[in-house]
């Protein structure tokens, strides 16, 4: 899939844009502040169905205005079909609304725009993965897994609901909380959480070997980057003599998880909130066994957020038979020339890829100049836009063109 137009309106600090892209590379140049990423944030909200930055669809409306709308026309790689998608969401009343249409027919859900605009996305905070929370990592993992597989929202939105009630429940005064009521949010906590553990077990063992090449490729060292899902359940003795064996079925996680939550019972009343299940899971990332948020070097960091991404898109490549589009927010000023050079020798030669950049770099200027062999020149063309005070224009367009700001 590609975007051939973006309109917005009331869009963070945009009144009003529409914009023409190239199907192959476009390079958005500006100084910090300007709105670069609201555009790429725009994308990413009609790929994810939510924003990368804020939980609250409100601080995406403009500033006094009292709805914000994004717009894109889309078109598949192999076919000549288009599709119109757009979002609204707005303020009446102080009440929001959040709306999703395909084709100018409205969706029921958030999930039935995922599958629209498949994206990889690559931010300056994914650069923080290794030394950020387990929420963080968990936020990328969960994002990753439901950009390949839209079945794991599913498991995640049903985890929570029970996850909720739960807590609502251990919110009352433990001598009015019924063991029995207790012990059925229980099951179905087991249930849910045990989908969302196998689910996000499953991709990173998809995932682990093409991204352990990913980062010897990426880097000049020769250490071996291993990932490990870590979660109380998965340490229970019971499953531990199950893992040469391969990962454990979500009927055993299930079962493993209804003991776990029985024994905790009696911490989680007194604590007043659901101590067991995937919200308090982790990720951990290992450089020829040593922990590599405490010993790898900053450098080595960035090589396996490099190497998780591209993975990304790979196995999304794969999965679709299509590269899904690419977002890069400066990431360039992060990395160091031959990290910069790697990266962009990586990118998938049909990606259409999306770049925020405050200095164009000698790497830009690779990926233009790369062959692409089976497109017209057209095809092969980067649209580069200055971007000023939430104003978009765009520069003169040519297959290797001089860049100056």
């Amino acid at each position: 899939m590609r975007v051939q137009t973006l309109h917005l309106v009331n869009f963070r600090n945009y009144s009003e844009l529409s914009v023409t892209f190239s199907p192959r590379k476009n390079i958005f140049l500006g100084n910090n502040g300007q709105g670069k990423t609201n555009l790429l944030e725009a994308l990413y909200f009609l790929s994810n169905a939510r924003s990368h930055r804020t939980s609250s669809d409100r601080e995406l409306i403009r500033t006094g205005q009292s709805f914000a709308t994004i717009q894109a026309q889309l078109a598949n790689h192999h076919y000549q079909g288009r599709t119109q998608a757009e979002v609204q969401i707005k303020l009446d009343d102080e009440r929001l609304k959040t709306t999703f249409k395909i084709n100018a027919s409205p969706l029921r859900s958030r999930s039935e725009m995922l599958g629209y605009l498949p994206s990889v996305s690559f931010f300056l905070p994914d650069l923080l993965l290794l030394r950020g929370t387990p929420e963080d990592r968990r936020h990328w993992l969960d994002a990753a897994i439901v950009q390949y597989d839209k079945r794991h929202l599913t498991y995640l939105s049903e985890f929570q609901k029970v996850r909720q009630q739960k807590n609502r429940l251990l919110k009352s005064p433990p001598e009015q909380i019924s063991r029995e009521h207790l012990s059925a949010w229980n099951v179905q906590l087991a249930a849910t959480a045990a989908k969302v553990i196998a689910s996000r077990q499953q991709y990173l063992s998809l995932i682990e070997d093409l991204a352990a090449v990913a980062y010897l490729e990426l880097s000049d060292a020769r250490e071996a980057l291993t990932l490990r899902y870590q979660s109380a359940v998965l340490e229970r003795e019971s499953l531990k003599a199950l893992a040469p064996q391969g990962l454990p079925d979500v009927s055993i996680i299930e079962a493993e998880l209804g003991e776990l939550l029985a024994q905790r019972m009696p911490d989680e009343l007194r604590r007043g909130t659901c101590l067991v299940g995937p919200h308090r899971d982790d990720i951990q990332f290992f450089l020829d066994g040593l922990p590599a948020d405490a010993y790898g070097s900053q450098g080595q960091q960035r090589s396996i957020v490099l190497a998780l991404k591209l993975t990304e898109l790979k196995c999304l490549t794969a999965k679709l038979q299509e590269p899904p589009i690419l977002l890069l927010d400066d990431v360039m000023a992060e990395l160091d020339p031959d990290r910069q050079r790697l990266l962009v020798e990586h990118i998938h030669p049909e990606s259409q890829v999306f770049i925020t950049t405050t200095h164009p770099s000698s790497s830009w200027q690779t990926l233009l100049e790369r062959e692409t062999e089976g497109y017209s020149q057209a095809e092969a063309d980067l649209a580069a836009f200055t971007v000023t005070q939430g104003t978009v224009s765009q520069r003169e367009r040519s297959v290797q063109p001089e860049f100056s700001l």
